[in-house]
């Protein structure tokens, strides 16, 4: 029996397999894209659970019509040869099942085993990170990091977990703490950098945050679109809340929209960036038509509801009416059919908030500031990090001022102030709070 590179034993005599099985582990929790090479060692070493089993994953994390046919192919192999497996094994083939055949409930309680009875696996724990990322369950991201650290003691991308895991449940200093760490045991760590950027967005450190992450930005080019666009886009966010609004637009062009149109997470980072720059009165051209003519295209819709709030905007932006009524049936009928751990998140926050954001970009300001003040309390529920929600937020806060409800917006955007001082953003919203203008 082999070992794969975090010490846990893998039932395969094939150094090939464990290679690839290495190398899908490293890519997913280090934001690489050396993934395919799991499909190859399920193919020539179909006897191997564990190969199978991450081949299924890699299915359903893909976004093509054959999606499905591939996961489902992978996981009846690693079905097929549980008997094979090891108890660890086997309990991740099953999580991956639950996934597949939607039982998302089911899954993140098998995750949650996994992480408890077998803390050495740190590529389960990076999945279950992301699972309850997902659902807004901060507090288990941060359990989930706690029980596997002692393990992993040694290893950057465990600090760089913490770090995230803490900072979204308010431990700033020990978040940074635990960023810094993790790059300097592995510079090449980009949550880690996201991690501390989140700090330092959050403190009101835009400076200090500019220079961080350019040091750093050389480590993000060989990584996967997803974190090479989202670290810019962090970027971004600290020259824009400065007012300085060039330099995101030029950011926009060079680093977060291009390097996979087609896909969500960039998508989603071009769609954020967009909309906060319009949100504070800059013309962004005709970026939208190409952003919105992407989303338009996309096979798959209805996956997050915190996805499906972005794309409902950037639809309505770009004046994509098919599209658009497409997005918000499949909506409608997420918000009925969902699995019980999502549906009240479709039903009760996801759906109304887009049907708001929908009246934003139709300049139905009143009835956009209505909708979002009646779910605004609960987009914590739809996923994302704090600093993805504020978007959000601001889309509330931009309505109750553009629908002149200022007594509504002033005391919110009073706190935003006190809580981080010298933010020129939030100065000028509470400028035009308090102006009525």
């Amino acid at each position: 029996m082999h070992e794969d590179m975090f010490g846990n034993p893998v039932r395969t005599q094939s150094d090939q397999t464990l290679d690839a099985i290495n190398r899908f582990m490293d890519s997913y929790i280090g934001f690489g894209t050396d993934f395919a090479p799991i499909f190859e060692a399920a193919d020539n070493d179909p006897e191997c659970t564990l190969a199978a089993g991450y081949a299924a994953l890699l299915g359903l994390m893909l976004e093509t019509p054959d999606r499905l046919e591939i996961a489902g192919k992978y996981q009846t192999q690693a079905e097929a040869n549980l008997n094979r497996g090891t108890e660890r094994e086997r309990l991740f083939v099953a999580s991956v099942g639950d996934l597949l055949n939607n039982r998302i409930g089911d899954q993140l309680v098998k995750l949650r085993q996994l992480v408890s009875e077998f803390p050495g696996d740190l590529f389960a724990a990076k999945l279950a990170q992301n699972s309850y990322f997902n659902i807004g369950d901060d507090h288990t991201m941060l359990w989930i990091a706690d029980q596997v650290i002692e393990r992993h003691k040694d290893c950057a991308y465990v600090y760089g977990m913490r770090a995230f895991g803490r900072e979204q449940t308010s431990q700033l200093d020990l978040a940074e703490e635990d960023g810094r760490r993790a790059t300097e045991m592995k510079r090449k760590e980009p949550w880690a950098h996201h991690a501390v950027a989140h700090v330092m967005l959050t403190q009101g450190r835009h400076d200090e945050g500019i220079k961080w992450m350019q040091e750093l930005s050389d480590e993000w080019e060989d990584r996967n679109s997803f974190m090479l666009t989202h670290n810019w886009w962090h970027q971004s966010l600290f020259f824009l809340e400065q007012e300085d609004f060039r330099t995101p637009l030029e950011i926009y062009d060079e680093r977060v929209w291009g390097v996979d149109k087609t896909y969500s997470l960039d998508q989603v980072n071009a769609i954020s960036l967009l909309w906060r720059l319009e949100q504070l009165g800059v013309d962004v051209g005709d970026r939208w038509s190409d952003v919105s003519d992407y989303v338009a295209n996309r096979y798959l819709i209805n996956d997050q509801p915190f996805f499906d709030m972005h794309y409902g905007y950037a639809l309505a932006r770009g004046h994509q009416q098919e599209a658009l009524e497409k997005l918000t049936i499949g909506m409608e009928k997420m918000a009925t059919d969902a699995p019980d751990v999502t549906r009240k998140a479709w039903a009760e926050v996801a759906l109304p908030a887009t049907r708001g954001f929908i009246a934003i970009a139709d300049g139905n300001y009143k009835e956009a500031a209505g909708l979002l003040s009646a779910v605004r309390p609960r987009f914590q529920e739809i996923g994302g990090s704090h600093a993805q929600r504020d978007l959000f937020e601001l889309a509330w806060l931009t309505s109750l001022l553009n629908a002149r409800e200022y007594d509504a917006a002033l005391p919110h955007i009073e706190a935003r102030v006190a809580f981080r001082h010298d933010v020129a953003m939030d100065a000028r919203l509470l400028a035009r709070a308090r102006q009525r203008n």
